[in-house]
C-alpha cells in the first residue's frame, strides 16, 4: 500500500514540475538592518537580523508656484530747465522830426506838417522849397479840378481831378493855345444849371472818362488865383488862396485832405 502511495505521489510531482507556470513578477523590497536588541545570552554570536520594511509611498506637496506680477518701473517726467530764452526788441524807425531832412516846410506848410507825426510819415521829406504859382479852381457836381502852373520847382502844368470821395487823379495840363479846341466835344449835352469845362480842363474832362464820371458836370466857370506848392517825398502839399485852403495830396494811395489852417 504504502508503495503505491508512494508511486502516485511520484506521478503527482512530476506532472506538476511538468506543467507550465507563468512567469515570477519580481518584487522589489527595500531591505534594511535593523538591529535586533542584544539580550546578554546572546551577546557572544550575535548578528543582525535583516528585518524586511515595505515600501513606503511618500506624499510629496506640490511647492506652490510663484506667480510674477509686474511692477512697473516709476515714470520720471523730466524737468526741462531753459537755458534760454529770447527777447525780441523791435527797432522803431526814426520819426521824421528826427530825420535829417535837407529841406524843411515852410509857412502854413510847416504848421500843419509839424503837428501831424503821421502826415510826416506820408508824405516824407520836403523835396522842395514852397514856391509861388498861378493856378484856377473849378467846382463840379462831385468834387472840384485844380489848375497849377508849376509842380512847385519842375515847370510842368498839372491838373488835379478832386473826388468828394477822398481820392483824386493828377493829370499833366497838355492842352495848347490855337491846337487844341476851347470846348471840347460832348459840351452840348449839358443840363440845365450845368456845364462843361473848357480849355485844360475840357480837355482833361473830355479825354479821361474817370474824371468825367467821378466828377459830373461843372456847377460854374472856372476861377483864376494865387496859390502855394511844396513837394515832398510821397506827394505835395497845395494852398489856393480863393479858398483859403491847403491841399495835401499823398501819393501813395491817391488819397487826399483839406487844411484850414492859414497860411
Amino acid at each position: 500500500m504504502i508503495p503505491r502511495l508512494a508511486l502516485i505521489l511520484a506521478l503527482l510531482m512530476v506532472v506538476g514540475c511538468a506543467t507550465p507556470q507563468p512567469p515570477a513578477t519580481p518584487i522589489v523590497l527595500f531591505v534594511t538592518a535593523t538591529p535586533a536588541p542584544i539580550t546578554p545570552d546572546a551577546a557572544p554570536n550575535f548578528s543582525p537580523t535583516p528585518v524586511i520594511a515595505p515600501l513606503i509611498n511618500l506624499t510629496l506637496t506640490p511647492r506652490p508656484s510663484a506667480t510674477a506680477t509686474a511692477v512697473p518701473l516709476p515714470t520720471l517726467a523730466p524737468t526741462l530747465t531753459p537755458s534760454f530764452t529770447a527777447t525780441y526788441t523791435d527797432t522803431p524807425e526814426p520819426t521824421f522830426a528826427a530825420r535829417a531832412c535837407s529841406l524843411a516846410p515852410q509857412g502854413g506848410f510847416a504848421a500843419i506838417y509839424n503837428r501831424q507825426p503821421a502826415l510826416q510819415q506820408a508824405l516824407g521829406c520836403a523835396q522842395s522849397a514852397a514856391l509861388p504859382v498861378n493856378s484856377a479852381v473849378q467846382d463840379f457836381e462831385s468834387g472840384r479840378m485844380l489848375w497849377v502852373s508849376a509842380l512847385a520847382d519842375v515847370p510842368a502844368s498839372t491838373i488835379y481831378a478832386i473826388f468828394n470821395s477822398g481820392q483824386y487823379v493828377r493829370y499833366a495840363d497838355t492842352w495848347a493855345e490855337g491846337v487844341d479846341p476851347t470846348v471840347p466835344s460832348g459840351a452840348e449835352g449839358a443840363p440845365a444849371g450845368r456845364t462843361a469845362p473848357i480849355r485844360g480842363f475840357g480837355k482833361v474832362w473830355a479825354l479821361n472818362p474817370a474824371a468825367r464820371n467821378g466828377l459830373g458836370w461843372a456847377l460854374g466857370a472856372e476861377n483864376g488865383t494865387g496859390a502855394q506848392i511844396q513837394r515832398f517825398e510821397r506827394g505835395e502839399m497845395v494852398f489856393v488862396g480863393a479858398l483859403n485852403q491847403t491841399f495835401i495830396f499823398l501819393a501813395q494811395g491817391g488819397a487826399w485832405r483839406a487844411d484850414p489852417t492859414p497860411f
